[in-house]
């Protein structure tokens, strides 16, 4: 009975550490149900090994004490307990400051960029309108959000002597807003125009601005089809889609609810990644859905990715209430700028 004991902690191990990095050598599982939906929560990957790691160590503690026995729990306990840790490790790698404010920063060509689901418009305008001028915001992408409701907030932020060119996907408020999304751009970054990304049914949401002089980056806001059960593959296709901008984008911002995380993407195996904004600026391991969960207990799948023109210098979470999600706001610098 011991080897039977012994050969499952021994399985049961090897696939805890697994999950650490599974693009290593569970790619495809990774991009399968439940496996896809695990990983994208690693901060409760972390409290259920660490629970399991606990509850072993008493249990084999409990039996060498009476018996002389619980070798193997006790050897497996430590096991999950460094799982844990390995999974812990990984969030803290990423970063995991939480501010609720950009700092200050070098105004050289920096952008400040807000990203924020507003689960249909469920986010007060004026509440998004305020963050965009309390925190100096020239990009602003809105997953979910009708095109009644990005026009509200740029008549409030008119009302504020602040210029912003709006791009939208022409979705009523009377209609499902999950396919809905509006980019606002400040005209301090000159004049762009709307551009169509993607021409397949099946891609992902998205909306694409590139400057009409030709200087300065496209910018992009993105929102994927969520990991459902019925629709992988679906899934699959469009973040697929979604990451691949990275190597056909030479100059570009890209924003939005991915719907994934650098897991997923890592999982994709794709030749060339973007940056990850929010990860160089000290906050990748942070969550933002769902908001009602502690941070460190939610999904980061709102991100903010770059090509090399630019670099994450700073990066902060607001929460205005009525969203499922959190809102990331990032500053943006040049590369080679100073911080």
């Amino acid at each position: 009975m011991r080897f039977v004991w012994g050969a499952l902690s021994l399985v049961l191990t090897a696939f805890a550490v697994i999950t650490v990095k599974p693009e290593l050598v569970a790619a495809d599982y990774a991009l399968q149900t439940p496996f896809a939906q695990m990983i994208a929560m690693r901060g409760w990957i972390v409290v259920g090994f660490a629970g399991i790691g606990v509850l072993f160590l008493v249990f084999g503690l409990l039996r060498f004490l009476i018996a002389g026995r619980g070798r193997i729990a006790l050897t497996f306990s430590i096991a999950m307990l460094l799982v844990a840790g390995l999974h812990a490790g990984t969030m803290y790698s990423r970063g995991l400051t939480d501010d609720e404010a950009i700092s200050p920063g070098n105004a050289d060509g920096s952008i400040v960029l807000l990203q924020y689901n507003t689960m249909g418009g469920a986010v007060e305008s004026s509440d998004i309108a305020q963050a965009i001028v309390d925190n100096d915001v020239s990009v602003v992408t809105l997953p979910e959000t009708s095109t009644e409701s990005g026009q509200e907030i740029v008549e409030e932020l008119a009302s504020q002597g602040l210029d912003f060119q709006q791009f939208d996907t022409g979705t009523s408020g009377y209609e499902a807003d999950y396919r809905s999304t509006v980019m606002l751009v400040s005209s301090d970054l000159g004049q762009y125009t709307q551009e169509e990304i993607f021409s397949e049914s099946s891609s992902p949401q998205a909306l694409k601005a590139s400057p009409v002089n030709g200087e300065g980056p496209a910018l992009i806001a993105i929102h994927a089809l969520s990991p459902g059960r019925d629709h992988m593959e679906a899934w699959q296709n469009e973040i697929s889609q979604a990451y691949s901008l990275c190597s056909s984008e030479p100059n570009a911002i890209i924003a939005g609810d991915f719907n994934s995380t650098k897991d997923h993407e890592a999982a994709l195996g794709l030749s060339q990644t973007c940056t990850d904004a929010v990860s160089q600026a000290g906050s990748g391991g942070v969550g933002t859905w769902p908001a009602k969960f502690n941070p460190l207990l939610s999904s980061p799948i709102d991100r903010v990715l770059t090509t090399a023109q630019f670099k994450g210098a700073d990066a902060a979470f607001i929460d205005l209430g009525g969203s499922d999600h959190r809102g990331v706001l990032v500053r943006l610098d040049p590369e080679g700028s100073a911080a």
